[in-house]
């Protein structure tokens, strides 16, 4: 693994790689996956207690996820996101190891990795509800 941190010695050098290699996903490629859990859940995806309070809204429904829902909807974006890009999924995955065993987790050569998952994350959740609450 070593050899990841060798090969992309700086941010920009993984940056670069990102570019050249990512292909986008769309909500179409999580929609089942999401659309399904909240009808099997009979829309019950929350915490018990916002819920009960009736006021479900689209500006806060993701902080009140339910422990279930969060694993669910990650899960589902982390396999779509390694359907499509599994090379540069595990070649991410590989350096942010690499960097928590030598201590160097600060550096965050695959930052890039992280935010767009992290945007595709809040994105699909509102598309989600948009869907499935409106």
């Amino acid at each position: 693994m070593s050899d990841m941190i060798e090969q992309f010695h700086t941010k920009e050098d993984f940056d670069v790689y990102w570019k050249e290699h990512y292909v986008p996903l769309t909500y179409a490629d999580v929609k089942d996956a999401y659309e399904d859990f909240v009808k099997a859940s009979d829309k019950h995806i929350f915490l018990s207690d916002y819920e009960e309070g009736g006021a479900v809204s689209r500006e806060d429904f993701m902080d009140n996820l339910s422990q279930a829902a969060q694993f669910t909807f990650q899960d589902s974006l982390t396999e779509a996101f390694y359907e499509k890009n599994p090379d540069l999924y595990e070649t991410a995955f590989a350096i942010y190891e690499e960097e928590q065993m030598n201590g160097a987790g600060d550096s965050n050569i695959a930052a890039v990795f992280h935010e767009e998952y992290h945007r595709l994350y809040g994105e699909f959740l509102l598309e989600m509800y948009d869907a499935c609450y409106k």
